[in-house]
């Protein structure tokens, strides 16, 4: 038997070697990880790009000329808009400005973008496709040029001698007149749009086409009739002949073909054209600036050296609240942080990312998300030593449980996140794809630095030294339970030492919860509050209304010129006083020339000119040296229609989700209206303090979205993991109610750490940045509320009612049950009650005994209701 036990020993510490080295070589995978997250991110300002509202970028006007001299209308130029935008995003320039100024302009500004003919190329070509066959134009000389290939000019130069040399000189195309040829097939029988290499020995670049069903029958008839003689297609966009291939053979397949020694960018921009679908109306170039932040380089810096004084605050409380274990917390932090920055950068490289206000509240949302998921794991942690686990066994199953709690929430939060990337536009995917890509970071984070780091300290260190660690108390109130259950000669928990286990929980210490609270006992009020709150915030929101910022009801804009040294500043305080405190305000440069472009709500021309002139009074700017016009709203029809069916489409999503994962669709239903009762709440102070609802209060919003659901799934989680358990006997009430208690010390910690940041922005940041803040602020403040007072209340009543669970409430009463620290079974009210009055007397007999008696007489009371 010794050998025996010698060998089991042996085995133990072999297996228990394995899993300590497996762990160390994640840790190591984890510090390579961050060593090329850093060579991928630094320096930030130069590797992660930059939006509009950051950093500027250019500011191009294009006037619309309809080709048959008839007006142009409203629905030409919003559909122009939506087209424009479209290209602009399909090039990589996210987060850019696209908006219809005037009766016939539209005013585009890309971040970061300096070069006016590259824009211009990209976003303002009409994008008209059309193929012909050669046969089929009526003009001979302009037929005998194609065919002998003279429809290319520019390029090359061809010497006396017949040697051809490349110039600097850009290709230019023959414009052939429209009605002088029969079109074949044109852009609306395009299906996709690809680019690819001429051949494999090319270095030019072919944009290849796909035909719908129509388009194919045309093209196939065509090119075999063609094929036997030869015979050319002209490929004809925006009126210039770019190619005209001769027909080798019958194309059946609907393939197509368009070459004209395009470079990979020309070919990208082509595709970007054709994908899009072509302009209703023609547009030429009227002007074009550079054009600074809309944030302001003050506002900006100002938000972030607040939210990183707000951020070290957060440390700071994580390290006093879990001592050495909130090191780990904060290490997750930065572990996150790099990896994050190093993806963004990585993005940025490939011009797929431009980091905007939108994507900064992305970024605060799921660092919020990384000090939750630390929280509750070095929560769930301790709570296992409390139950009377060893350190060891505890980091292995509660850090376990804790990830995929944390990972369950995560993918309820990621479903919202991609639906809003690939269904919204504008701003609102920016947000979509932070979102995702910060989530995706947090289960990196999870599984490759903190389980590990976890297991590999707990076993050692932190068994070594439990007080600097924090686990002390943790094991202070194991063995005190197990010390009572020893002195009664009962296990722990036994109902015979109930009142002792009550009066034993409230001496222990440590900063958890000794004693159940009664959230769910009070629940009726606790709705009755939330059902008021949202009463008078649709009261609000109908009688005072919302005010919306330029971006979504449009306004006027104003070019001033030739400012001198006039700081945004100044500009933003001229503005505030002569009546416009929201005004949008960006530097610009043209031609050297410093100047402001400054746009408002105010969508009266001449009340804006009386604005504009009491500005420039201020400032000593001259009359002559401003503009006024009109603009449309940047996020217009299209751009809201789109997001409100990606947020409708997400709700639905995540009903599905959660009803899946945790077998049961009515979780999924409460987590939706709690979601709503938030954003309503939210909206309904905005109509209260008439803030202005900008896309930066979207973003806000959007990202109250995803602490609502986050928070609203930890609570589920906890509830259904309770329920699957067999030794508990209790109403669903009362284990719903004991589940909000498990998870409360993590909501309010999470809470502080997420509010902390976003409370410092809103008293000292810019003014730029309220908006988000206040969103932000107030969202917080009702996310973990709602989950306690809204979500658990509504799930718990509903659950009540099915069969299985109403039998419960008939064997162990409608009183919900207290949890006393260390035991399994709840107790009643009267007994919770009991122990509270004898911890309060003196000790003497005669208090004991009125104490005993005023806890029969409530048990008679409540046995009578």
């Amino acid at each position: 038997m010794p050998e025996l036990g010698k060998q089991k020993s042996r085995g133990k510490k072999k297996l228990d070697g394995g899993t300590d080295r497996r762990n160390v070589w994640l840790l190591v995978a984890t510090a390579l990880l961050l060593v090329a997250s850093v060579a991928l991110f630094m320096p930030p300002q130069e590797k992660i790009n930059q939006g509009l509202d950051i950093q500027g970028g250019l500011s191009v006007v294009l006037s619309a000329e309809s080709t048959d001299g008839s007006a142009i209308t409203d629905e030409q130029m919003e559909s122009s808009r939506s087209i424009i935008e479209s290209r602009v995003d399909a090039l990589g320039a996210s987060e850019a400005v696209v908006q219809v100024q005037g009766d016939n302009q539209i005013l585009v500004q890309i971040p970061g973008l300096s070069d006016t003919e590259a824009a211009l190329e990209a976003i303002g070509r009409t994008g008209k496709l059309e193929f012909a066959r050669l046969d089929s134009f009526t003009d001979e000389t302009v037929r005998s040029t194609i065919d002998r290939g003279g429809y290319v000019t520019g390029g090359t130069v061809t010497d006396d001698f017949g040697n051809t040399f490349a110039t600097d000189s850009a290709v230019e195309y023959m414009e052939v007149e429209e009605g002088t040829y029969t079109p074949l097939i044109t852009g609306e029988n395009i299906e996709r749009v690809t680019v690819e290499k001429e051949s494999d020995t090319s270095a030019y670049y072919a944009v290849a086409l796909r035909l719908d069903a129509e388009g194919t029958k045309a093209f196939a008839d065509a090119t075999a009739e063609l094929a036997p003689i030869k015979g050319k297609i002209v490929i004809i966009l925006d009126g210039e002949v770019h190619s005209a291939p001769a027909v080798q053979s019958e194309i059946p397949n609907g393939e197509v073909s368009i070459t004209g020694g395009y470079d990979l960018e020309d070919a990208q921009a082509l595709q970007a054209v054709l994908e899009s679908g072509s302009l209703p109306v023609s547009f030429e170039y009227e002007q074009s600036q550079s054009v600074g932040p809309t944030l302001g380089q003050d506002a900006l810096r100002s938000g972030v050296v607040v939210a990183g004084i707000g951020l070290l605050l957060v440390l700071v409380y994580l390290l006093f609240f879990y001592n050495g274990l909130g090191l780990i917390a904060a290490a997750a932090m930065v572990v996150f942080a790099v990896i994050y920055l190093g993806i963004l950068a990585l993005l940025s490289h490939f011009d797929l990312f431009s980091l905007s206000l939108a994507g900064v509240a992305g970024i605060v949302l799921t660092i919020g998300m990384a000090a939750d998921s630390s929280i509750l794991t070095l929560e769930r942690f301790c709570e296992e030593i409390r139950m009377g686990r060893s350190v060891r066994a505890a980091s292995m199953t509660g850090v376990r449980h804790a990830i995929l709690t944390s990972i369950d929430a995560d993918l309820v939060s990621m479903v919202s996140a991609l639906t809003l990337f690939f269904l919204a536009s504008a701003s609102v995917k920016g947000f979509g794809l932070t979102l995702a890509l910060g989530i995706m970071c947090d289960i990196i984070m999870m599984l490759l630095f903190k389980a590990p780091l976890i297991r590999v300290l707990a076993p050692h260190v932190m068994r070594k030294h439990p007080k600097f660690w924090n686990i002390k108390a943790s094991q202070d109130a194991a063995a005190a339970v197990q010390e009572a259950a020893r002195e009664t000669g009962d296990t722990p928990g036994s109902c015979t030492t109930k009142s002792f286990t009550v009066e034993a929980a409230r001496k222990l210490k440590g900063r958890f919860i000794k004693l159940d609270i009664n959230f769910l006992g009070a629940r009726k009020v606790l709705l009755s509050v939330s059902a008021v709150l949202v009463a008078l915030s649709i009261a609000f929101m109908g009688v005072r209304g919302l005010n919306f910022g330029i971006e979504f009801v449009g306004g006027t804009s104003v070019t001033f010129t030739q400012t001198g040294d006039i700081t945004i500043d100044q500009m933003r305080d001229a503005m505030a006083q002569a009546g416009e405190p929201d005004a949008v305000i960006q530097t610009t440069q043209t031609n050297g020339e410093n100047g402001f472009l400054v746009r408002t709500s105010t969508t009266d021309a001449e009340e804006a000119t009386a604005h504009a002139t009491d500005a420039a009074e201020q400032l000593g700017i001259p009359t002559e040296n401003f503009q006024v016009s009109t603009i449309g709203p940047d996020w217009g029809a299209s751009v809201v229609r789109s997001s409100l069916i990606a947020f409708v489409v997400s709700l639905l999503l995540i009903i599905a989700y959660i009803g899946i994962r945790f077998r049961d669709y009515k979780m999924g239903i409460v987590a939706v209206v709690t979601l709503l009762h938030d954003l309503i709440i939210v909206i309904g102070v905005y109509a209260l303090v008439g803030r202005e609802v900008t896309p930066n209060t979207i973003a806000a919003l959007l990202t109250i979205l995803g602490y609502s659901l986050y928070d609203t799934v930890v609570v589920f989680h906890r509830i259904n993991d309770n329920m699957q358990s067999g030794d508990i006997k209790c109403t669903f009430m009362t284990m719903a109610n004991h589940s909000v208690n498990q998870v409360f010390v993590r909501s309010i910690n999470t809470s502080i750490t997420s509010l902390v940041p976003v409370v410092a922005m809103l008293l000292f940041g810019g003014e730029t940045l309220k908006d988000f803040a206040l969103a932000m602020s107030v969202g917080l403040a009702v996310g973990v509320y709602s989950s306690i007072a809204v979500a658990s209340p509504l799930y718990a009543m509903w659950k009540t009612r099915e069969p299985r669970y109403a039998k419960l409430v008939r064997r162990y009463g409608t009183n919900v049950g207290i949890f006393a620290f260390g035991n399994p079974q709840p107790i009643d009210q009267a007994s919770a009650e009991l122990a509270s009055d004898a911890d309060a007397t003196d000790g003497t007999e005669q208090s004991s005994k009125q104490s005993s008696s005023k806890a029969k007489k409530k048990s008679k009371r409540s046995a009578k209701r």
